[in-house]
């Protein structure tokens, strides 16, 4: 009975440091995609506002101020912190800042990258969201065990996007002065496994005769799919997003293909954060993990002795750490950021880059 319960025990600690990874894998992801040139691939690609417009105006004159990443909450009554986040346009960086009052939105659900950006051809700010769906499923779950579409979702992001313009872009009935929205989705799960964008927006139809109303006045809302799937296209959009989430290529190769092929060079942070996700994407961390746990179990087996199993896996484990932090360390990560993702002291770091003459 006792070594039922340590075996749950363990498995409930191994699911714990599997989510933290994901979390953290997560987070860097959209470290990357705030990126303003990886911004303008996928406005000039899905915003028919941006069709026209040159990657590098897009980057570095439409795109205003700094996108806030996973900070600003989608739900009623909190979007105000929207009006403050995009006040703050104190930097040309992309990066997120965090809200004045955390306590506020923690735990809430919150937008992945909110940004604004001009329309070339009007002037007019367009407030945009990019939503990673990382999920394997296009229908995801729900606490109660159903699933909903994704679809809807992404339209209630995008309502309150535009409800929450209220006492923040206007005021009364000034509704003439209501900003375009887009949210735009990446997801990593593909229908029938091939790539595919589809983009959903407000469409006037004539019933009886032809009054025609100016697309201004009801062309306020757009939703972009980006579908990554297995097949090969020729997209730019999507071979770039494909190189950053999908492929086998170590970080370093990454970088060289993303400044050769695409003419983006990723801020210091940016490589940190693309170097994560290749070493959590590529399952170091949790395979160390699970291989601990194995050669934990194995051992215990053969000797007949909890604490030989118990100290196999914790070596493992250790093991699996400082595997990946290794990786990371050989990408040129900063020390403290690599102790802070593999989730051990900053010593050990140090010690581990001394003994591979990489410091």
């Amino acid at each position: 009975m006792n070594e039922e319960i340590m075996m749950n025990e363990e498995i409930m600690q191994d699911v714990k440091e599997q989510l933290v990874g994901a979390l953290d894998y997560d987070q860097a992801a959209k470290g990357v995609l705030s990126q303003k040139k990886v911004l303008a691939y996928i406005l000039k690609r899905t915003v028919p506002e941006f069709e026209s417009a040159s990657l590098d105006d897009i980057a570095n004159i439409y795109i205003e101020g700094t996108p806030e990443v996973s900070t600003v909450p989608v739900s009623k009554d909190k979007t105000n912190a929207v009006r403050h986040a995009l006040e703050r346009q104190d930097t040309p960086k992309i990066k997120g800042a965090q809200n004045e009052d955390n306590s506020i939105t923690e735990g809430s659900i919150v937008f992945d990258i909110l940004f604004r950006a001009k329309a070339p051809e009007t002037n007019e700010l367009i407030t945009l969201i990019i939503n990673v769906e990382a999920q394997k499923r296009l229908n995801p779950k729900k606490k109660t065990g159903d699933t909903y579409p994704l679809l809807k979702r992404a339209v209630y992001y995008a309502s309150r996007l535009i409800s929450s313009q209220k006492g923040t872009e206007f005021i009364h009935s000034d509704y003439d002065k209501i900003k375009k929205v887009y949210t735009i989705w990446i997801c990593m799960e593909a229908p029938q496994g091939k790539s595919a964008i589809n983009r959903y927006q407000l469409k006037e139809q004539h019933l009886l005769h032809r009054y025609k109303e100016p697309c201004q006045n009801y062309d306020l809302m757009g939703i972009v799919f980006v579908y990554l799937g297995n097949s090969n296209v020729k997209d730019q959009l999507i071979n770039l997003l494909d190189l950053m989430f999908k492929s086998s290529k170590t970080a370093s190769e990454k970088i060289t293909t993303l400044h050769n092929d695409f003419g983006i060079d990723l801020t210091q942070e940016g490589e940190g954060d693309l170097a994560v996700m290749c070493n959590l994407g590529e399952g170091i961390y949790e395979d160390g993990l699970m291989k601990g746990k194995q050669e934990g179990w194995e051992k215990g087996r053969k000797e007949g002795r909890e604490e030989g199993r118990k100290e196999g896996k914790e070596e493992g484990r250790t093991e699996g750490k400082l595997e990946f932090a290794l990786e990371l360390l050989k990408d040129g990560m900063a020390l403290d950021k690599v102790a802070k993702y593999s989730k051990l002291s900053l010593s050990m770091i140090e010690k581990l880059a001394k003994q591979n003459k990489l410091i």
